[in-house]
């Protein structure tokens, strides 16, 4: 089987490289990925500060119009030169204003609009309600505005970023400002999805350390740039964000990278600014990369040749070693095995098998001789129990049924009819389980019905066979039979007892011709055998009523048919000349041991 395990050795190598192989492609794929977010997060970042850039200088231009308005450059003329402005004058201010942000172009409009006078008092205003004497000269993009310049800045109100342009308004052409108008347009998610189409980042804004609005592409989850204020607390000690308003990439979580940067004005002091994310085209293993590949990818594999050298070949060469070094081994020894318990050969051959095959023969060949030094393996009793199976408590039908008269009517005596050897006068005793020298056997109790003695059928009597020469589980010396009838020597004066035997032998009834017993039969129980199976029969049915069986329906005829059917058995099984039966106990019941002797 060596080459066979060398291939498996092979496979998994080559699995194992395979594996190795596509994790270092996936590392190789996630590094580019990195490296190519970061290059279009710089990108992305310097997009994001041009649109907003720009933006600025749409709207100021848009308030081009706004500032020419002849009534609104009037009124706040008017105002500057008054210490106090009427509102009258603020009203024709107002309508001056509204009048001039409705020509405003719809992708420009403001949020937010005033008109302030040369003292930076808030004159007129449109969406945002204040108070009269409401200024807002003290911010430094309205004061630029009052000295002539154009300006734009980020303001931070109630939580929300404002982008703000100012433009100077001249009574005259060259003039010095009378005043000046603000527009502002507040960043909210509307802005920063103008910001993503525009630019095709995702961006986030955020002031006093929350997110305050977000878009961000298809496909992007919004929810990723959340993570932005939980990251905004480390900006405090980096370096580049700090001095120069803009940090280096920073990869949070697994893949999702981001630039933040800062929004030039008074934002910057109030920590506002922007964060532009992006998520790293990545794969978390492997077999991602089926997900991430398109049909033309796939389409683009060379299949077929994939299929041959990496699948065909190794399958048929896996299998190929395995016919050669286990099927067709084992098919070799199972044919011999085949031929050596048809007893067509002595040995199997251990030159005929490799492998383990071969130890397992030559192990197999020397217990087989070791079993035969030691004469054969030795047989215990056989238990016809073990051998039939389980025998039912109560059969359908008993080789012992005695069928019934009619009610009332005595049943027949149950008692056998065999010879009865003639006993010496001298030996009045008998021998125990024997019939008494005279008279008939003595009754038993009533015969009870069938189904009480169905337990004794041939069946429930367990006989098991013990070896010829004594083995193991040899039952206890049979009985010797009862001594003969003595003869008187011929020529001998007559004794005393011949008086008292011709008496007995004419006492005795004559016997009937017709009732003689026949010739023994080949295989048929002589006098002495039935007389040691009566004992037998008489002993067993005291044991039987000592373990509390009906003992009313076992006739000694179907006993001994039991006998002589396991005796002929056993003779012929193992060329014996009588079998000698005995009882024991079994599993609280009456059983029989049946043991040949030579």
């Amino acid at each position: 089987m060596l080459l066979s395990r060398f291939w498996y050795g092979v496979l998994a190598l080559a699995l194992g490289a395979a594996v190795f192989i596509l994790f270092v492609a996936a590392q190789l794929y996630n590094r580019s990925s990195h490296r190519a977010m970061s290059e279009s997060l710089s990108a992305d970042s310097s997009a994001v500060e041009w649109y907003l850039n720009d933006d600025a200088r749409k709207r100021s231009s848009a308030l081009i119009r706004v500032a020419l308005n002849p009534a609104l450059r009037g009124a706040l003329a008017k105002s500057s030169n008054e210490a106090k402005p009427g509102a009258e004058l603020r009203e024709k201010a107002r309508a001056a204003l509204r009048s001039a942000t409705d020509e405003v172009p719809p992708e420009l409009k403001f949020d937010h609009v005033w008109a302030v006078d040369a003292a930076g008092r808030v004159i007129a205003s449109v969406g945002f309600e204040h108070r009269e004497d409401w200024e807002l000269g003290g911010y430094p993009l309205v004061a630029d505005a009052l000295h002539g310049w154009i300006r734009d800045d980020a303001w931070v109100w109630k939580g929300r970023i404002l982008r703000v342009v100012a433009r100077p308004v001249e009574q005259d052409v060259n003039g010095e400002p009378v005043g000046a108008v603000i527009g502002a347009k507040i960043i909210d998610d509307g802005f920063a999805r103008a910001v993503t189409k525009r630019t095709g980042a995702a961006v986030g804004f955020y002031a006093e350390g929350s997110r305050v609005a977000s878009g961000a592409p298809e496909g992007f989850d919004k929810a990723n740039l959340d993570q932005i204020t939980q990251d905004l607390k480390q900006l405090e000690d980096n370096k580049d964000y700090v001095e120069k308003g803009r940090s280096e990439v920073r990869v949070i979580g697994e893949h999702l990278g981001v630039v933040y940067a800062r929004l030039p004005g008074e934002a910057w002091e109030l920590g506002a600014g922007y964060a532009v994310g992006r998520l790293a085209d990545s794969v978390d293993s492997p077999f991602k990369f089926l997900d991430k590949a398109s049909n033309e990818d796939k389409s683009g594999v060379p299949t077929a040749l994939i299929l041959l050298l990496a699948v065909l070949v190794p399958a048929a060469v896996g299998l190929g070693l395995s016919v050669l070094e286990h099927t067709r081994p084992l098919h070799v020894f199972r044919t011999e095995a085949a031929r050596f318990a048809k007893g067509e050969v002595d040995v199997l051959a251990p030159s005929r098998f490799r492998g383990a095959y071969r130890k397992i023969a030559a192990d197999i060949n020397d217990g087989v001789e070791k079993v035969a030094v030691k004469g054969g393996a030795p047989r215990k009793a056989a238990d016809l129990e073990q051998v039939l199976g389980p025998i039912p408590a109560q059969p359908a039908m008993s080789a012992f049924s005695v069928p019934l008269g009619p009610p009332g009517e005595p049943r027949p005596d149950s008692r056998p009819s065999y010879p009865k050897p003639v006993l010496s006068p001298r030996s009045p005793t008998r021998r125990p389980g024997s019939h008494p020298l005279s008279g008939p056997p003595p009754a038993r109790d009533s015969v009870e019905p069938v189904e009480a003695i169905e337990e004794v059928s041939d069946a429930a009597i367990a006989i098991s066979a013990s070896g010829p020469t004594g083995a193991p589980g040899r039952p206890p010396p049979r009985r010797p039979p009862p001594p003969p009838p003595p003869k008187a020597p011929s020529g001998s004066s007559p004794s005393l007892e011949a008086p008292a035997a011709a008496a007995a032998a004419a006492a005795a009834p004559a016997p009937d011709p017709a009732a003689a017993p026949a010739a023994p039969q080949d295989g048929a129980p002589d006098a002495d055998e039935l007389t040691e199976w009566n004992a037998v029969y008489e002993e067993f049915l005291s044991v039987k009523q000592q373990c509390g069986e009906p003992t009313n329906a076992l006739t000694f005829e179907k006993f001994k048919g039991t006998l002589q059917r396991n005796k002929d058995a056993l003779v012929a099984r193992h060329n014996c000349s009588r079998v000698r039966f005995t009882v024991y106990v079994k599993d609280g019941k009456a059983a029989l041991k049946a043991s040949p002797v030579k």
